[in-house]
């Protein structure tokens, strides 16, 4: 548990920080025309390259391994991880086919690829990797870039996600005696990982994504917070479409600030989806760029505040992947990594490498025209704030408050 110490750090200071990547975690791809594409992590990581955000005094690499049959289990079913298995034998011709769909498995949003299990293996000990660097005190920062697959259940692909790193790495920290603080900011609901610790206190579960009466999966409405020795450790904010910026900042400072401070977690873990953005195709919560860095400095200050600075940041949704996606990213870590973020000019070899996988970047980091159409109606966000803070903000509070 926190031992109540408190570390001070701004970010960029030389506080240990670790990443975890390396190229063969592209091999994460179902095809060329999914919607989820390796270039989103690929471009940010060359990005930060070509700015020398990387030269950091405290940054360490590591390279990504897989996480093995015992870890996958800790959130997943024997039965679906030989699913999985078996997917990949049959997209690469080893077996003859079966019907996998009653896993998830072999959909329009999970088809099967011939490297389906081991690189959703190798992404979530990524992860896993990422967050052991911090409960071994290697870091107090760790990224996992490809991380961030929030939507796999325990025995079913689901949302282009196989195997659930975020799950995976609360259930190791909680092995290590560890509470977690989880806090999903991608557009879609965090529903897999909701649900793997729906009646577990040891992991308070936050998300705050489009309402599911307008996106997929439908779920995380304000009256899911847990269930059993489980209640009052989960929390959703299903925003309306057209929400934008303003509703993300006040919902932070209303509803998670004061659900983190009073659950006192040992370790954060942030879900940092950047599919908000107003030009994601597949979503409508019309956001900046500027979101992205505004929060990375408040989930900063966050993690000292409440857990001496303990935080994993993954990666997650974001389906402009050769311009948005990237630049989001780039400018979260990049704020993490304390640089300056504003008026940065892109480097023509990122702008060029950007063109090549079909983006049509700015020539600045942070451009943004917003949204290109403005809502007919005022959008309501505050009765949802405020429904959100008189029910599941409320449990948490009467829980863990003083």
């Amino acid at each position: 548990m926190d031992d109540g110490s408190t570390i001070e750090a701004m970010p960029g200071s030389d506080e240990p920080i670790t990443i975890v990547y390396g190229p063969e975690l592209a091999s994460y791809s179902f095809s060329e025309d999914h919607p989820l594409q390796a270039s989103r992590y690929v471009l940010t990581m060359s990005l930060l390259s070509s700015l020398g955000w990387l030269e950091h005094p405290g940054l360490t690499f590591e390279t990504p391994r897989f996480a093995s049959l015992s870890e996958l289990l800790t959130v997943h079913s024997y039965a679906y991880v030989q699913a999985v298995q078996t997917g990949q034998a049959i997209a690469r011709g080893d077996r003859p086919p079966v019907d996998l769909q009653i896993f998830g498995l072999g959909t329009s949003d999970d088809p099967l690829f011939p490297n389906i299990h081991d690189a959703a293996a190798l992404y979530t000990g990524a992860t896993l990797q990422a967050m052991t660097a911090v409960l071994e005190e290697r870091a107090v920062h760790a990224y996992s870039p490809a991380g961030g697959q929030h939507h796999a259940h325990r025995s079913q692909a689901s949302g282009f996600c196989v195997y659930n790193d975020c799950a995976a790495a609360i259930a190791a920290a909680i092995a290590a005696g560890r509470r977690v603080a989880y806090i999903d900011f991608d557009a879609h609901h965090g529903d897999g990982v909701q649900d793997a610790f729906y009646d577990d206190p040891r992991a308070l579960t936050i998300s705050i994504h489009e309402s599911g009466q307008y996106l997929f999966p439908g779920t995380g409405d304000v009256a899911e917070t847990g269930e059993g020795d489980g209640l009052g450790t989960c929390l959703n904010i299903p925003l309306p479409a057209f929400a934008g910026d303003e509703a993300v900042l006040e919902a932070f400072e209303r509803v998670i600030e004061p659900a983190v401070r009073a659950y006192a977690p040992d370790i954060i873990l942030t879900q940092t989806g950047v599919d908000a953005h107003h030009g994601d195709p597949l979503t409508h919560l019309t956001a900046t760029l500027q979101l992205f860095p505004r929060l990375a400095s408040r989930l900063h200050d966050l993690a000292h505040e409440c857990a001496s600075g303990r935080w994993v940041i993954v990666g997650g949704g974001g389906y402009d992947p050769a311009d948005v996606t990237p630049r989001a990213w780039t400018a979260f870590i990049g704020t993490v990594l304390g640089r300056n973020i504003e008026n940065v000019v892109l480097p023509e070899e990122w702008l060029q490498a950007s063109r090549l996988a079909e983006g049509d970047p700015p020539p600045v980091l942070l451009w943004d025209p917003g949204p290109r159409y403005t809502p007919l109606e005022t959008v309501d966000f505050h009765s949802v704030l405020e429904e959100a803070e008189r029910t599941a903000l409320a449990a948490v509070l009467a829980r863990y408050g003083d």
